[in-house]
């Protein structure tokens, strides 16, 4: 090696510090940088002023005027960096990184694909992520990092769209709750849509600029009376005028009496909301559990009939029955849990009992029932009674 060549060993990485001009400043603070990394040990021991001083000698080095040579470089020992640090450490960098608006973009995303321990500030902060990148992590990563990106304070169209696709509930309520973006009017489509399950998601929905009375309107039918109450007030809305035979199913539901079969047949409304909510891919188990929580058979009704292919009296039928034979055959042909069908009898159980206690002889031969029909043979059982049903026609 030539006399006078000085050399910094980084892990398996050596990197020869002749390539800087002599008068550079970025060399005293790499050698401090490799200093403290050496003292630090890269050990799981934690070490805070260790930790500490690494981070600060990181963030000396990026607030420096770099020429693209010295750039690379940097870019280079960092990544070298954070591919040995313990998570802690990387987080603590991350966390100082992601407020910097020089940050070499390799680094950055280094640190956004990390753990989300790591990658969550500078998901949600760094400005240096474009929207290329974003998209990248969107779909590549999980709910986490969906998460942390729906918390940045400056959004494209194109990626609250892309959030909004994903389905996932923390990351559409995070939308919801970012008041630094503005909703496009396809999101707030569809998180109405998904907010009509989920009261957590209509309340900071409600509280949106982006909302009008007319989406007002769609969320009403589908929330609780605190809430009822916050949009009649908040939207000036006339609840004997148009918006009064748009719940009129709903109130059906919470006030009539249930005698027999006939009175939880869905409306001709709920069947189209229930149709809706498929189409867009929003008519889940989660979803129709909540209409019979808030004790709306009749929704569910419709919500089954659509998910499963069946005739709305056919669903009745099963429901009705106190065995529960009926609802283990359909529940098993769509692979529906067992604990949600256990929750299915149970609250349809009103139905069958005219509100009396369940019976736990019923509910054992239920649960018994569930456990022992094959999932294939449900599902022709299923396909046969749909396929008679269409000959019948």
């Amino acid at each position: 090696m030539p006399k006078g060549t000085k050399i910094i060993s980084w892990g398996l990485h050596k990197m020869d510090l002749n390539v800087l001009d002599q008068s550079s400043k970025m060399t005293p603070l790499l050698v401090k940088l490799y200093d403290s990394q050496k003292l630090h040990g890269l050990a799981k021991d934690e070490k805070p002023l260790a930790r500490a001083e690494l981070t600060t000698a990181v963030t000396e080095l990026l607030e420096m005027e770099l020429s693209p040579r010295e750039s690379e470089l940097v870019a280079d020992v960092l990544i070298g960096l954070m591919r040995q640090a313990e998570r802690d450490l990387r987080a603590a960098m991350a966390e100082r990184l992601s407020i910097m608006d020089n940050v070499p973009l390799r680094l950055i995303l280094q640190m956004a694909n990390d753990d989300i321990d790591v990658a969550g500030s500078i998901l949600s902060k760094s400005v240096i992520l474009s929207d290329l990148d974003l998209i990248y992590i969107i779909k590549s990563k999980g709910a986490d990092h969906w998460k942390s990106i729906a918390k940045r304070e400056s959004m494209s169209d194109q990626i609250i769209n892309i959030l909004v696709d994903t389905g996932e509930s923390g990351t559409v309520l995070n939308l919801a709750q970012n008041k630094k973006i503005t909703l496009t009017e396809y999101a707030v489509d569809v998180m109405v849509d998904m907010a009509q399950d989920d009261e957590v998601l209509a309340k900071p929905l409600l509280q949106r600029e982006e909302m009008t009375a007319d989406i007002a309107k769609r969320l009403y039918q589908n929330v609780g009376q605190a809430l009822k109450a916050y949009i009649v007030k908040a939207y000036d809305l006339d609840i004997d005028g148009s918006i009064g035979s748009m719940v009129d199913d709903v109130i059906q539901e919470f006030t009539d009496a249930i005698d027999d079969h006939e009175n939880i047949m869905p409306t001709k409304p709920m069947m189209n909301a229930a149709q809706r909510y498929k189409d867009k891919g929003l008519l889940t188990i989660k979803m129709m559990l909540g209409s019979l929580r808030r004790g709306q058979i009749s929704g569910f009704v419709a919500q089954f009939a659509q998910y499963t292919g069946m005739k709305t009296e056919t669903v009745i039928s099963i429901l009705m029955q106190n065995s529960g034979q009926g609802l283990a055959v359909a529940c098993r042909a769509f692979e529906i849990q067992k604990a949600d069908f256990m929750s299915i009898f149970l609250l349809t159980n009103r139905i069958r009992n005219n509100g009396k206690m369940v019976d736990l002889a019923d509910m054992t031969k239920a649960m018994n029932y569930f456990t022992r029909i094959d999932t294939n043979v449900a599902k022709d059982i299923i396909k046969h009674s749909i396929d008679q049903t269409l000959n019948d026609e």
